[in-house]
């Protein structure tokens, strides 16, 4: 693997609150001096993906002495993830799910109690209700209960004329609509967060917040602290174009409500979008809509989405939050984002987006055969076709969470690294993408135990889990099963590259007409076979052509090789919507969290590095292995098994400035010791 060029990618998946953990896996790569050249990111992961890219942009705005020093740099930048940290556990205080009495919930909890009917008469009413026998008059005790639901309704439902417009014009949706009617009295009839009050989640990020201290971890948790230096965590007018140049590619996932299909928020130039056109439109025009699963098409658009607001777009947990408008995602006001908006209007129709895509085109007639006629050729066929125009979104098209359809986006970032060797001209085996992926649950396993005789609500929790696990690693799968694929593709290739010089080398031994003789028999079998790559019109030559057709389909028909990094969490304290000490949110979880993150990363990062010989190791990977031995203190990694396994569990860390070191680690010194 030394002779490869080498691409890092990081992963992050959705998981809600369990994002704290992310949070310190990033903790650790700040540590070590950890880079990227692609981040995605799906739902809270996404939100993660926008910090840590906001992190390497400011890292790379450092003097050039101080980027030089990986400590100086640690040091510059330790107050900025301070920060971040520290606005992670303002969670809580925030109040992004408003359960306080004056809010929505609070409100909606009080209404509730001053419900007069008991669960007695519900289950009268629903029994008589769903009896496919009833007569057109319940029975007296049903009936009375009838007359106090009516009377509980008119009340909560805006008046017994209201009742009645329900029932009249709702009538096969008559309790869906009666629950949307009386959310909408709180303002939660699309949401549960109303809608305005989800600029919260914005505002974590934009607004100004101190560096987190150990004060702070004792109840002193707040962000408004005059004299001292506060952070903002993404620039609020930061675009992915602005990542993109400083060579930091960020891929984020989002869920088109309408079409229900995955696209994907990142730079796009005009140029780019041409080249994902001519590559990928085939799909669209030859196969409906529907026989394309959900997940399999990562659909690209031209344009420069601001970075937090696509990062909010992917974290839209439906029913929580509304869908969220492309018109935000994508500034109008941004000039590269013109053609887009043309394109969700008229789509290939607008004579000026026809001229801009044409402009756009001009680089790669080199990468692609073919002319101008070819490309209008090309550009009639897209825009005739209607499968086609129906993938793509439309000016008032909403998003739903990204993780809904692919939580744990490796696909994005391998689709990159595949793009950026296809137009730097490298072949894809000659690159290999070292990819980080970090999962928010542990592997649902139980003791044998706990297996026997399970109760209802352990079933269901159980199964949930299961799903939630097999969704998240299902992409990693088939990362891993691609890349074992393209390894035994490539010593195919090999072999049979060795074989033909063999081959060529018995021939120089004949006479031509011997030779001849050969030469056409291995094409009369070749064509038996139906093989036409290599074949050729006359027996001549064959043999070349076999060897360039082989060096051809190494080079780009197999996949991109993948040495994939999981980090996975021992334990979950926190669920998804835990936001709030109400609904679940404890600070001891919390740090648990964020800490397991911190030294699970540090360990699988140093794990990965001294596995490697010294020729695989390019000087990223000294500066990172070199800062990953100073905070663990272990200069000499074990060579056996039975060395290892006690110390990952003893080993202590030396980062004694960090904030959770001296009490909230179970590696820090004193928690060690």
């Amino acid at each position: 693997m030394n002779h490869k060029l080498k691409k890092r990618g990081f992963v992050m998946t959705g998981g809600g609150a369990k994002g704290l953990y992310e949070a310190g896996v990033i903790h650790a790569f700040h540590l070590t001096g950890m880079e990227f050249d692609v981040i995605t990111g799906s739902s809270i992961g996404a939100m993660n993906s926008a910090f840590f890219a906001e992190y390497l942009f400011q890292k790379r705005q450092l003097p050039a002495g101080v980027q030089a020093d990986p400590l100086q740099a640690v040091e510059a930048l330790d107050p900025l993830v301070k920060a971040y940290h520290h606005a992670w556990l303002l969670l809580p205080d925030k109040r992004v799910i408003d359960d306080s009495p004056e809010g929505p919930l609070g409100k909606l909890k009080d209404d509730l109690l001053r419900f007069n009917l008991s669960l007695p008469q519900l289950v009268r009413i629903g029994w008589w209700w769903t009896d496919p026998q009833r007569g057109a008059l319940p029975e007296p005790g049903v009936w009375a209960a009838v007359l106090a639901l009516a009377r509980e309704l008119g009340e909560r439902l805006g008046g017994a004329g209201q009742v009645l417009r329900i029932f009249k014009e709702q009538r096969t949706a008559l309790l869906q609509e009666a629950i949307r009617t009386y959310l909408g009295r709180f303002g939660m009839h699309r949401s549960l967060i109303p809608p305005g009050e989800d600029r919260k989640i914005r505002d974590i990020f934009t607004q100004p917040v101190s560096p987190l201290r150990p004060e702070h971890l004792a109840g002193a948790m707040t962000a408004d602290e005059p004299g001292v230096k506060q952070y903002t965590l993404v620039d609020p007018q930061r675009t992915l174009r602005d990542y993109a140049r400083q060579g930091i590619e960020v891929r984020l996932t989002r869920a088109n409500y309408r079409t229900g299909r995955l696209e994907i928020s990142a730079y796009v130039p005009l140029e780019n979008f041409v080249r994902f056109l001519r590559k990928q439109a085939w799909r669209l025009q030859k196969f409906d809509p529907d026989t394309i699963p959900l997940g399999s098409f990562r659909l690209q658009v031209p344009g420069n989405p601001a970075a937090i607001d696509a990062a909010i777009c992917s974290g839209r947990f439906p029913g929580v939050f509304t869908p969220f408008p492309i018109s935000e995602i994508y500034p109008a006001s941004d000039p590269e984002n013109a053609t887009l908006y043309r394109l969700l209007s008229a789509w290939l129709d607008d004579p000026q987006v026809e001229t801009e895509l044409a402009q756009a085109n001009q680089p790669l007639q080199g990468e692609t055969p073919g002319g101008t006629d070819s490309w209008e050729r090309l550009y009639a066929s897209w825009r005739a076709a209607g499968e086609m125009r129906d993938f793509f979104p439309r000016e008032n098209d909403t998003y739903v969470d990204g993780g809904a359809i692919d939580n744990t986006p490796s696909n994005s970032a391998v689709d990159y690294v595949r793009e950026w060797a296809e137009q730097a001209g490298h072949s894809k085996r000659d690159v290999v993408l070292e990819l980080f992926v970090i999962f928010l649950g542990v592997e649902p396993k139980i003791t044998p135990d706990e297996a026997q005789e399970p109760n209802f609500f352990q079933v269901v929790q159980r199964t949930l889990e299961i799903q939630g696990t097999a969704k998240q690693t299902s992409d990693t799968n088939t990362v891993s099963t691609i890349n074992t694929f393209g390894q035994r593709g490539e010593e195919l290739g090999q072999a049979l590259k060795l074989a033909l010089e063999s081959f060529q080398e018995s021939l120089g031994g004949l006479d031509e007409a011997q030779r001849a003789q050969v030469e056409s028999l291995l094409r009369e079998k070749a064509r038996q076979a139906g093989l036409k790559g290599y074949l050729g019109r006359e027996s001549e030559g064959i043999l070349e052509r076999m060897a360039r057709w082989a060096d051809d389909q190494v080079a780009h028909g197999l996949p991109l090789h993948v040495d994939e990094v999981k980090i996975y969490p021992q334990e979950m304290p926190l669920s998804t919507l835990q936001f709030t000490e109400r609904l679940g949110y404890r600070q001891d979880n919390a740090l648990k969290m964020l800490t397991m993150g911190c030294y699970n990363a540090l360990w699988a990062l140093q794990a990965h590095l001294e596995a490697q010989s010294k020729a695989q190791l390019d000087e990223r990977d000294r500066v990172v292995l070199g800062l990953a031995r100073r905070w663990t203190g272990v200069a000499q990694w074990p060579e056996t098994e039975q060395e290892l396994e006690p110390l990952r569990t003893a080993w202590q860390c030396q980062r004694t400035a960090c904030v959770f070191h001296a009490g909230s680690c179970v590696h820090g010194m004193k928690k060690a010791s």
